[in-house]
């Protein structure tokens, strides 16, 4: 009996705690959300109940006035596992809570109102959603840590001036009015209710119904592995400093945000929590809005910001600004594109400051029927693209995540334009700003379905310098402007504008129409599209192990067209070529530099070709001050020195070509116009019977009234001056390219040391060289200099001297005497 009744208390006892433990849970929810007595007797009401096992309380009351409902809570918080339920009446359109305490209103569960009432979270103090919490509304949700919701009739709803009931309005909520310090958001949400995901199978975090907003309105913006979602409606981020006024407007069933009176930002960050990266989802039958503002914008750790087209309905824009700067790091993604007949969604950028880097990228896309987005970034002092992130190998071969900025199409639509507006843009560690059109990769057979639009164009306008340096690390992807195509559509235009151009250490600029490597075109590869046209205009321009290339394997080479200001440098094995496959003819390259210089170090094989394979070559006009450094070289030159690929690149020199590979009948044209280097100045015609120019000249020669001796010595090649009298310039020094002498005469020239002289805007660089003879066909060349014979003949030679005779007693009439 005694056991009995032991037992019996026991399971008493068990009873009495878990009831008590019910209480205890009843009593926190009336601890984390209390109401306040500012609203008198259109007070809230809490009530905990339990249905179906799950902890809710539901809060009724409130202050209607017509369509908007009003409460205000002393504090509000809601904990994980329970629900905190508006039970508002179904024709309210708008609930608006604040919270008049001190305290920071912390939601773990679930927010729920009824039938399509949009929810505003009002807290000064700050808001934080954890892991659990989630949204069960059929409206927009508005969370902010305003001070008051401002409306069209002047009136506001204040969380800190503990206004009364008489005060409140049926106007329209107009503004969020934020007092002196703007306090923080912080979102870690992915709850997935009902098992709903999104875009990345991911939880959805908080989500709102489709075609409605989502908005954090408050200080500091930060998502640590927290996910908002809105299916085609609008994800708003605001990041704003104290005494900021943020506006509301109502847009077809949503709402959108203005920061016209905002005079100070701070920060938004996406970040990841327990490597879960954050995630800003608006995909659906329409691609949706998605806007960023603050004054940094940092997206990092594998963070997505997406607004994919699934549908019919078109996209909007995705829209970042922030103040002083925008970073992409680590795998960071930000994507518009296309599956249906829906347009895409468009990206603008606006910032001070752009950092994409770690295998970061920006992305447009269109699969589908519907047309692509454009890509905008207006940055005013710089845009940054730096390295990537190495992955094991693909099938083509690359290894690479490359960091930037990218807009392909895969299907029968062109591919959306790319425009970047900044004062410098710097790419660097195999980083790429590319358009193209590309086509659908089967993830197993390998085999490539090629798009049929054509790629977009690439405008870059950089007021004061664009770089691109380097590779990666294993040199499998150059730092590089693109514009191309892999299939039948025509590949973009590329058009850079900026005032100093420095491409170095492999990296490129290059608009292409190529086969993509290492994989099975589906019915084998197409007639693919033309190459676009590649237009630099820039006042000085360095090519130092850097190229300038239109690609094209089957059809005619790209256009290049390169405005030079003051100085075009080529060094190290660069190249400006744009060269033509199959039978077609070889693109055409236009250099205008009319009142600057066309120079190319001594040896440094840096070339300009426009050749073709079985076609013709094509043109190649140079209209320039002056040119050093080059030399123009037809088919038949080059064969002397490479007769097996008669490839310029493999003759040492810097050289001008246009020709056809295959066909030595097919040449192309270069027309070189150089009006400071024409070969005419100065010439004057020779008496027909020679004198002793010795005693011309020496007669004309003042000693100082002293008898002495005099004497003029020139060094190097390129004649002497017509007139005495006249100063020497650079502009009567002729360069001429080296050639092989007659056998009598090549082994005296063995050996002899040549020194070139290179001058270029009033800088003048001498290098002296050892050159070893070439094997040449015995040509006739133009003198290059004069000697006097043992009978004081004068004799012209091909072959400049070292020096000529120091006894020559050659001497101006304003010579000094020795």
């Amino acid at each position: 009996m005694s056991q009995t009744k032991s037992s019996c208390h026991w399971k008493l006892g068990i009873v009495s705690t878990l009831v008590i433990a019910r209480v205890l849970i009843f009593a926190e929810s009336f601890a984390l959300a209390q109401k306040d007595a500012t609203l008198g007797s259109e007070s809230s009401i809490i009530t905990p109940k339990l249905i179906d096992g799950q902890p809710i309380d539901q809060i009724d009351g409130g202050a209607v006035r017509g369509k908007s409902l009003f409460h205000s809570f002393e504090k509000f918080s809601v904990s994980a596992g329970r629900t905190a339920h508006f039970n508002n009446a179904i024709n309210i359109q708008n609930i608006i809570s604040r919270v008049t305490g001190n305290s920071v209103s912390n939601i773990d569960g679930i927010l729920k109102a009824n039938g399509t009432a949009n929810v505003f979270l009002i807290n000064p103090n700050g808001i934080v959603f954890g892991p659990n919490a989630s949204l069960n509304i059929g409206g927009s949700f508005v969370a902010s840590t305003a001070s008051s919701l401002n409306f069209a009739d002047g009136t506001n709803f204040s969380a800190t001036s503990g206004q009364t009931a008489p005060l409140l309005t049926e106007s329209v909520p107009i503004g969020l009015q934020f007092g002196t310090n703007a306090q923080p958001i912080r979102n870690q949400s992915q709850a997935s209710p009902n098992n709903a995901i999104n875009t990345f199978a991911q939880g959805v975090g908080l989500q709102v119904q489709q075609g409605k907003t989502i908005a954090l309105i408050g200080g500091d913006i930060t998502l640590e592995g927290g996910n908002l979602t809105a299916s085609g409606g609008r994800i708003e981020l605001g990041s704003v400093a104290g005494n900021s006024l943020v506006s509301l407007n109502s847009t077809n069933q949503s709402w959108a945000l203005g920061y016209e009176g905002v005079q100070n930002f701070q920060n938004i960050q996406l970040t990841q929590q327990s490597q879960i990266p954050s995630t800003l989802d608006t995909s659906g039958k329409g691609g949706g809005n998605i806007h960023l503002q603050g004054q940094r914008v940092l997206v990092s750790d594998g963070s997505q910001i997406l607004a994919l087209t699934l549908g019919a309905q078109p996209g909007g824009n995705l829209t970042v600004n922030a103040s002083e700067s925008v970073e992409l790091g680590l795998n960071a993604f930000l994507s518009t594109g296309t599956f249906d007949t829906g347009n895409s969604a468009n990206i603008n950028i606006t910032t001070r400051k752009l950092i994409v880097k770690d295998g970061a990228q920006v992305l447009m896309f269109n699969v589908g029927s519907g047309l692509a987005g454009q890509l905008t970034i207006n940055a005013s002092d710089s845009v940054e693209l730096i390295a990537g992130i190495p992955i094991s190998p693909l099938p083509d071969g690359s290894d690479l995540i490359s960091s930037g900025l990218f807009s392909a199409t895969f299907g029968a639509q062109n591919a959306g334009s790319i425009i970047i507006n900044t004062g410098k843009l710097r790419i660097e560690g195999g980083a790429a700003i590319s358009t193209s059109s590309e086509g659908i990769l089967g993830r197993f057979s390998n085999q490539l379905i090629p798009a049929t639009g054509n790629g977009g164009d690439l405008i870059v306008n950089a007021s004061e310098s664009v770089e691109l340096m380097g590779t990666s690390a294993n040199g499998s992807r150059l730092s590089s402007l693109f514009a191309g195509t892999q299939g039948t559509g025509n590949g973009g235009n590329l058009t850079l504008t900026t005032g100093r151009l420095i491409i170095k250490d492999g990296a490129a600029i290059t608009v292409s129409s190529e086969a993509r490597k290492n994989v099975n075109y589906q019915g084998g590869v197409p007639n693919l599209g033309l190459a676009g046209k590649l237009n630099i205009s820039a006042r000085s321009i360095l090519l130092d192990k850097g190229k300038l290339t239109s690609n094209s394997e089957s059809g005619k080479g790209g256009d290049i067209g390169v405005q030079v200001q003051d100085l075009l440098l080529m060094r190290r094995n660069s190249q400006i070529s744009t060269n033509a496959g199959g039978d077609k003819t070889g693109g055409n390259i236009t250099i205008n530099a009319p009142n600057g210089f066309l120079v190319a170090t001594p040896f440094g094989n840096s070339d300009i070709t426009a050749n073709a394979n079985f076609g013709s070559g094509g043109k190649i006009a140079i209209a320039a001050k002056n040119s050093f450094g080059f030399v123009s070289r037809t088919r038949a030159e080059v064969e002397r020195f490479d007769p097996k690929d008669i490839n310029p690149n493999n003759v040492p020199t810097s050289d001008i070509t246009a020709f056809s590979q295959q066909n030595p009948s097919l040449s192309g044209t270069i027309q070189i116009n150089s009006p400071d280097a024409d070969p005419s100045k100065g010439l004057v015609e020779l008496p027909v019977n020679l004198v002793d120019a010795s005693q011309q000249v020496a007669a004309g020669c003042s000693s100082g009234g002293e008898i002495g001796r005099s004497s003029f010595v020139t060094t190097g090649r390129g004649g002497i001056q017509a007139d005495p009298t006249e100063p020497l310039i650079a502009d009567d020094a002729v360069l001429a390219d080296w050639i092989a002498l007659p056998p009598e005469s090549q082994n005296r020239a063995e050996g002899i040391e040549k020194r070139a002289v290179v001058q270029a805007q009033g800088n003048t660089e001498e290098k002296s060289q050892k050159v070893n003879s070439v094997n040449e066909l015995t040509q006739i060349v133009e003198a290059q200099g004069w000697v006097m014979d043992a009978k004081g003949n004068v004799v012209l030679v091909a072959q400049v001297p070292t020096a000529s005779p120091h006894n020559s007693s050659l001497v101006a009439t304003s010579c000094t005497a020795n």
